[in-house]
């Protein structure tokens, strides 16, 4: 019996680009689709959205299934400025599938941020394709705008890979895009939230030089509800403020980073302004509380509420932080031997540290941290400015991945 095949093609105004292709086989499956989308038409022609509706001779079997817009955010600049010669050889995967999809490169003025907050705040569904490292996913859940329309799909280009290692995501490009292909959420992560009650030192997230503070003719643009403007950083892996975020803040500014990153030996940086600020790093009096119990830390180097398991470029401070219990895990360093961290260091790798005089560790839902002094903080690595009062906690949304 020959039938015809029916394709709905959603185009988005919003967008400027086609949302979403549905073909059936069936003419009476989308007579009953076309019915329930002129019920929300009132609210899809709010958005800007129309449908069009064509035909093709061929036989019918019943069924429908639907083809998405896949948007692939591809970070240039991720390993050492080959993140889009990586993305040209991963392409090919793409078009062997037969998907549809569209290429957005991040540069100095079309940040990453700023793509993923375009891409997800038309309240549709919208799927992203992430190239980068672990400083690209948190521009990635620092733009998007509505979680629970969007899916998010992973490939590890950058040099930081604590989320794909704490995660268990493969790296294998075939595995990955065949899951992504599928378009099925297959984990819903926490998300972790810094709220800074103070800030000092602003520093651009591309360049990492100072910014003028905030009155002084810079502007935040975040909308959101629960991340007031210019005070909230959300993170997937984890949140510290002394130390660590010293290592990154250092490493960032530093001349030698880009020069060791072409040359492949990139975590020579980290390892090196390690090295230099464990002798350097100021070890200041914090106060932390972590769901109503306080701790009174005289002397402490650092402290990190982690939502995965590493940081830092494999070190496992907290073995058994996962992102789908509801809680962070909490580590630091109070009252240490400077010499002795050296020895410390090493069984950070395996997690086996913790049998060392100097470290404390907790759990919960809400981490309030105060310094004596002002400190660099970081999120995921990145550092945004200097605090000395900040909490830690979740996010209410969560990241849907498709990896």
């Amino acid at each position: 019996m020959i039938g015809h095949i029916y394709i709905l093609i959603l185009l988005s105004y919003h967008r400027k680009q086609i949302s979403r292709i549905m073909v059936y086989f069936d003419a009476n499956h989308i007579h009953r689709d076309i019915v329930q989308a002129k019920e929300k038409y009132n609210i899809i022609t709010k958005t800007g959205q129309f449908m069009v509706l064509y035909s093709l001779g061929v036989s019918p079997t019943g069924v429908y299934w639907e083809a998405y817009m896949f948007h692939i955010i591809v970070n240039p600049q991720s390993s050492a400025g080959r993140g889009k010669s990586k993305w040209e050889k991963i392409e090919s995967h793409f078009r062997k599938s037969g998907a549809a999809y569209k290429v957005h490169y991040s540069s100095p003025t079309n940040s990453i941020e700023k793509i993923c907050e375009e891409l997800t705040s038309g309240n549709e569904e919208c799927t992203l394709v992430i190239l980068g490292g672990d400083g690209t996913m948190n521009a990635v859940v620092n733009g998007i705008r509505d979680f629970a329309h969007t899916k998010v799909g992973f490939i590890q280009t950058g040099s930081g890979n604590d989320l794909v290692k704490g995660l268990g995501i493969s790296k294998d490009i075939e595995t990955l895009v065949d899951s992504i292909m599928r378009n099925e959420v297959v984990r819903t992560c926490d998300i972790g939230r810094v709220t800074y009650h103070n800030q000092s030192s602003l520093l651009d997230s591309f360049t990492h030089r100072p910014l003028a503070p905030l009155g002084s003719g810079r502007q935040a643009l975040d909308k959101d509800p629960h991340r007031e403007p210019g005070t909230v950083r959300l993170f997937n892996i984890s949140a510290g403020i002394g130390f660590d975020a010293a290592v990154c803040q250092e490493a960032d500014g530093s001349y030698l980073k880009s020069l060791l990153n072409k040359l492949r030996m990139g975590k020579l940086i980290y390892i090196t302004e390690a090295i230099h600020m464990i002798l350097a790093s100021p070890m200041v009096g914090m106060k932390i509380t972590c769901d109503g119990f306080t701790y009174l830390k005289p002397r402490t180097l650092f402290a990190v509420a982690m939502n995965t398991c590493y940081e830092g470029g494999g070190f496992k401070f907290c073995p058994d932080a996962v992102n789908t219990d509801g809680e962070l895990d909490l580590f630091g360093a109070n009252d240490l031997n400077r010499m002795n961290f050296f020895r410390i260091f090493p069984t950070a790798y395996g997690g086996s540290h913790m049998r060392f005089k100097g470290l404390f560790a907790d759990k919960g839902k809400r981490i309030q941290i105060r310094s004596a002094a002002p400190l660099w903080v970081h999120t995921d690595g990145e550092v945004l400015c200097k605090s000395s009062n900040i909490t830690i906690d979740l996010y209410p949304h969560k990241l849907q991945l498709i990896v």
